[in-house]
């Protein structure tokens, strides 16, 4: 067990170390993460879950109720948040987003995959590449639709402009690439299109970036920033780190999976928060401190969780 969780914890602690060392002796300023950000939002990440679904077999993604379960419980902690930010924090509409993003994206391919693949072998990864389908599908589109709405009321739009406003947000989502690659993933999986070997090594290339990077760029926004817990952040963790595997726990109940698929849909939910998340915020300008200290008491308090759940869920 305790190998296991080393092998989730121990890269991550490394990384951001070395992106935090980066600033520290010079070679690198705190601004240079909002370069990384870009990367990894616009090409790494995007063809990170690209890859992931074009190699997935279209019947591991047909399982309706696994596949729900999993929707039911990361959409419901993003909407919670979401409701918790706009009318009990208060905040404006852009930062209610990225703090619905913070508490319901968990770090499933860098965090979770070890993890899982030690419990339940390569059957352990239908749940990092399903759940990162139903945040390629639901998450991150409504969050790009969100700010892109946001910004226009921000530039003097107002809500009699709903539609105009709704349709531009719409368009902006559909044709990021965070969007369509996994889409297209998917369509391929279905379509039974295997992608040519240099095709792929190319795709990975880039696919391989993401993860380190993300943990990088997070190192380097560390550096300098005020760490602070506050209402935000610790709202955050209880939606993130315990309402999370708990609405994972009732899609259990409620959707009827048991055995294998339901042990791992619960300690998907209980994975913390992506560093990606962050990079959202970087690129947003707002809510950047919260989501950065979200992010490592999260990822600390996440190694007891799972190890508590390994011990008590078994294989």
């Amino acid at each position: 067990m305790i190998e296991t969780i080393l092998n989730g914890l121990l890269p991550v602690a490394f990384v951001i170390f070395l992106g935090w060392l980066s600033c520290r002796i010079g070679l690198l300023q705190h601004e240079s993460a909002g370069v990384l950000a870009t990367l990894v939002i616009r090409f790494a990440l995007p063809f990170a879950l690209f890859l992931g679904a074009a190699k997935t077999p279209p019947e591991k993604l047909e399982n309706i109720d696994f596949g729900t379960c999993l929707a039911f419980g990361l959409m419901g902690g993003y909407l919670v948040a979401l409701v918790v930010g706009r009318y009990l924090f208060r905040h404006d509409l852009k930062t209610a987003t990225m703090q619905a993003l913070v508490c319901g994206f968990p770090d499933m391919a860098y965090f979770g995959a070890p993890i899982l693949a030690a419990m339940f072998g390569p059957e352990g990864f239908l749940a990092v590449l399903v759940g990162n389908l139903v945040t390629s599908i639901f998450m991150l589109p409504l969050t790009i639709v969100l700010t892109r709405v946001a910004d226009k009321k921000e530039a003097g739009h107002h809500w009699g402009e709903a539609w105009h406003i709704l349709s531009h947000a719409l368009v902006g989502a559909a044709i990021n690439p965070i969007v369509w690659l996994p889409l297209l993933g998917v369509a391929l999986s279905f379509a039974h299109v295997a992608l040519p070997d240099p095709v792929l090594a190319s795709v990975d290339t880039i696919a391989r970036a993401a993860g380190g990077t993300s943990l990088f760029a997070l190192g380097i926004m560390l550096y300098g920033e005020r760490f602070a817990i506050n209402a935000n952040v610790l709202a955050n963790i209880g939606i993130k780190n315990f309402l999370q595997p708990g609405l994972m726990a009732l899609g259990v109940a409620l959707f009827g999976l048991s055995g294998g698929p339901a042990r791992q849909v619960i300690i998907t939910g209980a994975v913390p928060t992506a560093t990606a998340a962050s990079m959202f915020a970087l690129k947003n300008n707002t809510y950047t401190a919260d989501a950065t200290a979200t992010i490592l008491l999260s990822t600390l308090l996440g190694i007891a969780i799972e190890a508590a759940l390994i011990a008590l869920l078994g294989t």
